[in-house]
Parts: C-alpha cells; sequence; structure tokens
C-alpha cells in the first residue's frame, strides 16, 4: 500500500462558463450538423477520470475518432464499462480497446478503507460540505477497485501490473468478442509519452480463445 493516502495539493479552482463557450462552439465552430454513428478509428479507449489524463490532448485526436470511457483508475471491471463495451460491440464495431493507466492516479494513494472511513466520518468540513445520513450503509455495496501495492514495488510497477490486471480482466470476459485485440498502456505524466505495456497476449488476442471461436463456428454451421 503506499505510504501516503489522498492526494496533498490541488489545481487551484478556477471558474469556467461552459454555457458561454457552448453557444460560442454553437454559433462560431460546430458545422457538422449530421455526423456519421461511430468512432472513426472504431477504437476504444478506457482510462482514468482524471482531467491530466485526456486522451484527447495526448494522442491529439480529432472528433468522432474514438470513443471513451472513463472511471476512476480507469479500470475493467465496474459493470457499466463491460455494459458500454457489449453495447458498442452489438450496434458497432470495434477495431482495438486500449485500457490507458498514468501516473500519480489517485487510485495509487487511496484504498478501500480510505474511501469508507472517509465517508464514515463524514468530516463537514470536507470539500462541498457533508454527505446526508446514511450515506455510509452505500459504501459496502462498492467496489472502489483502487491498485494495490506489493512490498519493495515501485509506482511503474503498480501502474504495469494494474494495467495487466485489467487487460487479462477483459480479455477473459464473455461479453468480450475474442476477435478484438485488447491492448494495455500507460501515460506518463511527465513527458507526455504512452507506452504499451506487454501484457501476455498475441496482438491483444489470446490463440486459445481464436481456436475455440473457430471451433464454435465450424459447429454451429454444420447444424
Amino acid at each position: 500500500m503506499s505510504k501516503t493516502l489522498g492526494h496533498t495539493s490541488f489545481n487551484p479552482y478556477v471558474p469556467f462558463d461552459f454555457k458561454a463557450a457552448n453557444e460560442n462552439y454553437a454559433n462560431n465552430v460546430f458545422k457538422d450538423h449530421d455526423p456519421p454513428v461511430g468512432a472513426s478509428s472504431r477504437v476504444g479507449i478506457i482510462t482514468c477520470c482524471d482531467a491530466r489524463s485526456s486522451p484527447d490532448h495526448f494522442f491529439q485526436l480529432g472528433h468522432n475518432q474514438v470513443f471513451i470511457i472513463r472511471n476512476g483508475g480507469g479500470r475493467t471491471s465496474p459493470r457499466d464499462v463491460i455494459r458500454t463495451l457489449a453495447s458498442i460491440e452489438i450496434l458497432s464495431d470495434i477495431k482495438e480497446i486500449m485500457v490507458i493507466h498514468h501516473t500519480d492516479c489517485g487510485s495509487l494513494h487511496c484504498s478501500d478503507d480510505f474511501f469508507r472511513k472517509a465517508i464514515a466520518e463524514n468530516n463537514p468540513n470536507m470539500k462541498d460540505g457533508p454527505f446526508l445520513e446514511g450515506a455510509e450503509l452505500w459504501t459496502q455495496g462498492v467496489a472502489w477497485v483502487p491498485f494495490d501495492w506489493k512490498e519493495g514495488e515501485t509506482e511503474r510497477q503498480v501502474l504495469e501490473r494494474s494495467v495487466v490486471d485489467d487487460v487479462q480482466f477483459l480479455r477473459r470476459h464473455p461479453l468480450m468478442k475474442p476477435s478484438i485485440p485488447i491492448t494495455g498502456w500507460v501515460y506518463d505524466g511527465s513527458t507526455g509519452a504512452v507506452g504499451e505495456i506487454n501484457c501476455g497476449l498475441e496482438n491483444g488476442r489470446d490463440p486459445l480463445q481464436l481456436e475455440l471461436l473457430q471451433k464454435q463456428i465450424a459447429e454451429r454451421a454444420q447444424k
């Protein structure tokens, strides 16, 4: 476990006028009045909700180029991640899924107990005020899925292991088609570089799964 739980410093609060920004966009920028459905690259990215981990920026993406699923830590096990991916598999098509974790992630500095304790204490001086009574009961049913540290590991080792775990979880899930490559990456917020991690697959696929799939297709064709 990380020695320090929770970040000690944060970006200063700067108000932003979202309404005015959108009015300018709608009136002066927006031109595609009938955009086609489906990300043009057919690539999906699962990454953290941390505003510093922005694929739009570090991949210099264009509009409607990828679809992005974000959550705390960029984890793949939350149920809604699977629901979203399965929906896209059915409604569109996917050429690759990229799982991207990033350095200095909040999930490196927290634990299940950290979150549950904070909600149980319900300090009235916490940012944005306290929760309503009864919030603590809901914490037991929430899987926070922070990164777990092993003795002697560096941050990079923890991140790489978490990426492998998340890629392998998706690869083994029955609702993920064997033909879709799943790859793992780490974004280094200090350099801007994204590096691929070896997740023990062949071009993002599991040969055994592909073999089983071909057998399944052949058996179905004979019926």
